[in-house]
């Protein structure tokens, strides 16, 4: 017969048997008993939890483990370096971990560590939460010859062999997309931050330099505020040139870096060292890198610390390198940075412009808004050439100087500026004048000053050719006026062929067309005449030229394109039977100056003009089907 305590024992011992599987049932699975099942192909690996989760991360690869931690300051490293961690790092490692999707599964049993990677060589990597509570632990192992095809990506990805360490999951291992196994090569050392500044562009109030040029302050006032360089001298900055020096900052990268006490050579109290301080809207603290001087003027890279990161020694790029800004990609130099813009001319506000060469009358340019501007010119007030009126307020605008070569001078007569070849003043709303004065030297060099200045700026010779000088130029590009409903004929001769005649009825828009009298109305296609009547009624000149030019006249006695425009007209009291008859005349110049254009004359106007090739050859295509 069983002992009654034999039974008793027994029963006891089933219940406590019982428990942990009543209360893993009531977690809604048995995973603590018999593990996590595998992964399914298709889904994510980890996708517990969120990337602000992880505080804290630890890569172990071979004999070196690192230990980093986010703190206010960014992520910091407390093993086996006390620094920064490259915080492009940890985005990448967090963003894999939750990126990996799962390929394929296998039992840890069922593979081969030599061929996963997932033996001595695997890399170990742990994720955190703020409790230190574990988000993910796995081995990364080699990549795989697998390529997995991911939506959103042009190419197939590289898939790694994966192994997860997590508690009470079963051991399997994985084939999951990604790759980033490049990071943990060398020790670990690609974790530290090889930048020396990691700041926010948008929160900088002040950059000191302190060079062998000497010694510069930029700064502004908020985020919304230009940067001014504001030591030596007041002046305005190049928005360009500003943007790659806070974007060539950030982005500025050590070759190498290690720990200062094992590195970096004795210091040299008489070198005098190149700073480059960067401080806080509204701060006064600065984070100062303190560059060394090469030791060599071959030398391709120069030591430098930070004061941020006292115990780290960083080898930068002297010269340009391959894939890294390099301290002489810098422009730290108050000519770098200063504003090579000849002025900021507010266009909007402008009235009127003054051009006063020195070897032709002055030109006189303005306009009451909204009107259209005019040119004085002869004492006659015209539309003004607006193609050339743009050529100049672009140039005065856009042109940067290519050198500053005084910022204190007295007598500009080394410049040629005391009797200036071209003087170019702007008359804005209220009364504001601005005056640019341009010289030669005896070198043929241009310079330029602001009147009231003591500023010299060099600037390209070429910068002449944008800006009309003769009154002519500034005629307007418009030949004529042409209008359809008094319009009676077109004659067109083409090099040395018979005149076609294009009789034109506004009434029903039709046209009769005849050769020497031959009528070749059914001919004629209607699209292209009228075609070419549109291109006649908005003809512009290229270029005005002067009253007797050679090159134009020589071309124009020999034309190879005439036309005879007659249009009805009115007299005084509005009766018709009045006619206006205008020739334009047409010819290619083959050589010079203005070779590939074609030259022009409207027998009423004293001046010849040019157009482009294209306009030429749609006035000469041919109205006729063969």
């Amino acid at each position: 017969m069983r002992s009654p305590a034999l039974t008793l024992f027994l029963l006891l011992l089933a219940a406590l048997a019982c428990v942990p599987a009543i209360w893993q049932w009531r977690q809604g699975n048995f995973d603590r008993l018999f593990g996590v099942p595998p992964a399914a192909v298709g889904t994510r690996l980890y996708d517990s939890f969120q990337p602000a989760d992880v505080k804290h991360i630890r890569v172990a690869s071979g004999s070196v483990s690192a230990d980093f931690s986010l703190k206010p300051n960014g992520w910091q490293a407390t093993a086996p370096w006390a620094d920064r961690m490259d915080p492009r790092a940890a985005l990448s490692i967090i963003n894999f971990t939750l990126g990996m999707r799962v390929e394929d599964v296998a039992a840890a049993d069922e593979t081969d560590d030599s061929q996963s990677g997932l033996g001595d060589t695997a890399v170990i990597i742990h994720l955190e939460d703020a409790n230190r509570r574990p988000l993910a632990r796995y081995a990364l192992g080699r990549m795989s010859p697998w390529k997995a095809e991911v939506e959103g990506f042009d190419q197939p990805v590289p898939t790694v062999f994966v192994r997860p360490h997590d508690k009470n999951r079963k051991r399997h291992v994985y084939l999951c997309t990604g790759d980033i196994n490049p990071l943990f090569k060398d020790g670990l050392r690609f974790l530290r931050d090889h930048r020396p500044f990691y700041f926010n562009p948008a929160g900088l109030g002040k950059i000191r330099i302190r060079s062998q040029q000497g010694d510069l302050t930029l700064g502004r006032e908020t985020a919304d505020s230009p940067w001014r360089i504001v030591k030596p001298l007041d002046l305005p900055t190049d928005p360009l040139a500003v943007k790659s020096l806070l974007e060539g900052l950030f982005e500025l990268q050590a070759i190498r870096v290690s720990d200062r006490a094992a590195t970096a050579p004795a210091a040299d109290v008489t070198a005098k060292t190149m700073q480059i301080a960067l401080s806080p809207l509204g701060g006064e603290n600065e984070t100062i890198l303190e560059i060394q001087p090469p030791e060599t003027p071959e030398a391709r890279e120069a030591g430098a610390t930070v004061s941020e990161r006292p115990g780290t020694w960083f080898e930068l790029p002297l010269k340009p390198e391959p894939g890294l800004v390099s301290l002489a990609d810098l422009p730290l130099t108050m000519n770098e940075l200063r504003d090579p813009t000849l002025t900021r001319l507010n266009i909007a506000s402008l009235r009127a412009i003054s051009i006063q060469p020195s070897t032709g009358p002055p030109i006189l340019i303005s306009r009451d808004a909204p009107k259209p501007w005019m040119a004085v010119i002869d004492g006659v007030a015209r539309e003004a050439n607006e193609e050339n009126l743009y050529a100049l307020l672009k140039a005065v605008t856009t042109i940067r100087a290519t050198g500053f070569e005084s910022d204190a001078a007295t007598d500009f007569t080394p410049w040629g500026l005391d009797r200036p070849i071209l003087i170019l003043r702007f008359l804005g709303v209220d009364n504001q004048a601005l005056e640019l004065r341009f010289g030669l030297d005896t070198r043929g060099n241009l310079f330029v000053n602001r009147l009231g200045t003591p500023t010299v700026m060099r600037v390209d010779p070429a910068f002449l050719s944008n800006i009309a000088v003769r009154p002519y130029e500034w005629r307007h590009a418009r030949l004529w006026s042409i209008d359809r409903y008094l319009l009676w004929s077109i004659e067109r001769r083409v090099n040395h062929g018979p005149p076609l005649l294009l009789k034109y009825r506004f009434n029903d828009d039709a046209w009769q067309a005849s050769i020497d009298g031959r009528d070749v109305d059914a001919q004629l296609d209607p699209q292209r005449v009228n075609y070419l009547l549109s291109i006649l009624e908005g003809l512009k000149t290229a270029r005005w030229l002067a009253v007797g030019d050679e090159q134009a006249a020589a071309a124009l006695a020999s034309p190879s394109l005439v036309f005879n425009i007659v249009e009805k007209t009115t007299d005084d009291q509005g009766d018709a039977g009045f006619v206006k008859q205008r020739t334009l005349t047409l010819a290619p110049i083959r050589s010079g100056t203005f070779a590939g254009f074609y030259c022009g004359r409207i027998d009423t106007e004293p001046h010849p003009f040019l157009i482009e090739a294209e306009t030429y050859d749609k006035l000469a295509a041919e109205l006729l089907d063969e």
